[in-house]
């Protein structure tokens, strides 16, 4: 991919050299961001979350590259920003309703580069936005282009993933898959397991309806009761209290509602029924055996 803005012409060089001298001279050494912000750029669902104390702000649209490989993965930084980007590759001035970069440019440090040839940028096809269209670049609606460069200073991390990453929820929630003695358990859209701080969180009823448990939902209590064999397990949303057997206990993290299915984090169903549970980190998989 080539250095698609404006470091060919020399008066743009001689700026950019008076520029440096002047920076170097006045400022007591180069100011990075913390890691308090951060970019992520999910190739999978072509979205882009903006992170601010690990916690997502906003989320925009993208586009990436046509092909996996145009668009790189892994972890960088912000290197360079531009306003009004030069288009290089064909002599096309910034700010031109003809140049494709749009109205701003954030130059990420990928592949060995300096922050010219990879970037976040604007378009000017918004039809493309939300496809696999680039040449390997991350584009946005300007509008959203301007909003994240007046936001990410020099240094910022940015990390472009291609997974089954949900970035709609409190932070970032990776989904995981479920398997029940060896079999892997089927799961919809809005109603899956998901990684957050460290642990798994799964929808009550999917995962005791594969243990071969009863779901009973008492909607004026806001209850939901499971029942294997003789073990019965009752747990209120909202609430750090559960009941097994009628023998109240305290769970580390209340159950929740979500998309209007109950969740609680996965050790509490399985334990309770005499599961077993494994983390295959490779996969982003739960395993629950049982002897």
């Amino acid at each position: 991919m080539k250095n698609y803005w404006g470091e060919g012409r020399r008066t743009r060089r001689f700026s950019c050299v008076l520029l440096a001298l002047f920076l170097l001279c006045s400022l007591p050494g180069p100011v990075f961001a913390t890691e308090a912000k951060k970019i992520i750029i999910n190739k999978k669902v072509n979205k882009l979350a903006y992170l601010e104390n690990g916690q997502v702000s906003k989320i925009f649209p993208v586009a990436t590259g046509r092909t996996p490989d145009l668009t790189p993965e892994g972890s960088f930084r912000v290197v360079r920003k531009v306003v009004n980007p030069y288009y290089n590759k064909l002599k096309i001035p910034g700010g031109s309703p003809r140049n494709p970069l749009g109205a701003r440019w954030l130059g990420i440090d990928a592949r060995g580069t300096s922050g010219g040839t990879y970037g976040i940028h604007g378009t000017n096809n918004p039809k493309s936005i939300g496809k696999y269209a680039s040449g390997g670049c991350i584009r946005m609606f300007n509008q959203d282009v301007i909003w994240l460069y007046e936001r990410t200073p020099i240094g910022t991390p940015v990390e472009i993933i291609n997974r089954d990453w949900d970035l709609e929820g409190d932070g970032l929630q990776k989904f995981v898959e479920l398997v029940v003695n060896g079999k892997t358990v089927a799961q919809d859209g809005e109603g899956r397991a998901y990684l957050e701080d460290n642990r798994v969180t799964v929808p009550i009823r999917t995962l005791a309806e594969a243990l071969d448990a009863v779901v009973t939902w008492d909607a004026g209590k806001k209850e939901v009761t499971v029942q294997q064999g003789e073990t019965q397990i009752c747990f209120v949303v909202n609430s750090r209290e559960i009941t097994v057997n009628g023998i109240p206990k305290i769970i580390d993290k209340p159950v929740i509602m979500k998309h209007g299915r109950a969740f609680v984090h996965v050790r509490v169903l399985a334990e309770a029924f005499g599961y077993g549970v494994a983390w295959d980190e490779n996969n982003c998989t739960v395993v629950l055996t049982k002897p």
